[in-house]
């Protein structure tokens, strides 16, 4: 077990926590939590990165009830990474945040730790909130590395401008993100959805959401480019209530792309 271990279920699943030295984040220790599932394969097992949104940190999922059961229950390790306030990209505003090559020294320290599949057929990235951003972004920034992508509210079409619709849009970071709408193209997931093609897609909206609008936006674009995501549109607002319900969907799907059928059934009976 990796230092700071904790068992949760005794002779099943189970949540590690640990800590990463950053280099790209000048060799800051960063927190870790992954939940190893029952009767893991000692070989190319599935793994679903999952990341937390703003406010939130690694540990937040795991200390919720029944958002814990969920990912107790997930037939495959799940990597939760703490992200802190960086939106999980390398910002063009503090050259020192470099968040999203961050990201991916999490996965090389995953695939060290435990015996990970390198395909992406057994590999997603996912969210929610901020980390739904994050994970549809830097999948589209290492296209084909991840066969499914998931986000639960995300920001799909930000940063951007605020001329969506009253309450439906997001004041932009200034100080990740810089103030200039051009910077904020790049980083806007809306502009690169073609990057998607080969993945499988699970979004979760929320009816009263701010980030609704977005996620409509971010459809229309997969549409035009043949990319049928799968949707799950819950009651609610953007609160951490709809993260924990959209969780058990979003592991069902996962279940069911990494090839869980078993687990499918038996979750949906």
């Amino acid at each position: 077990m990796l230092p700071g271990g904790e068992t949760a279920l005794a002779a099943d699943a189970e949540i590690r926590f640990a800590e990463i030295k950053s280099a790209a984040l000048g060799g800051r220790i960063m927190p870790v939590a992954v939940v190893v599932p029952a009767h893991a394969p000692a070989a190319d097992a599935p793994v679903l990165f999952f990341l937390h949104g703003r406010g939130r940190h690694h540990r937040s999922l795991v200390e919720a009830p029944e958002a814990r059961a969920a990912l107790l229950a997930a037939p495959f390790y799940v990597v939760l990474p703490q992200g802190e306030d960086g939106w999980y990209v390398d910002s063009p505003a503090r050259p020192a945040d470099r968040y999203g090559t961050y990201l991916e020294e999490v996965g090389a320290w995953a695939e060290r730790q435990f015996p990970l599949s390198r395909s992406p057929t057994r590999r997603g990235i996912g969210g929610w909130s901020m980390g739904g951003y994050g994970a549809v972004r830097f999948a589209q920034t290492h296209p084909g590395r991840f066969g499914f992508v998931a986000s639960i509210i995300g920001l799909l079409d930000f940063p951007r401008p605020e001329t969506l619709p009253e309450g439906q849009n997001y004041h932009v970071p200034v100080p990740r993100f810089t103030g200039d709408p051009l910077v904020w193209e790049h980083f806007n997931p809306l502009r690169d959805v073609v990057a998607l093609r080969s993945a499988r897609v699970t979004l979760v909206l929320a009816s009263r959401g701010f980030e609704r609008t977005m996620n409509e936006r971010f459809i229309a674009a997969l549409q035009v480019q043949d990319v049928r995501p799968e949707i799950h549109r819950l009651e609610g607002g953007h609160e951490f209530s709809v993260v924990e319900r959209g969780l058990p969907l979003v592991i069902a799907d996962a279940a069911a792309f990494f090839g869980g059928e078993h687990f499918l059934h038996e979750n949906r009976r």
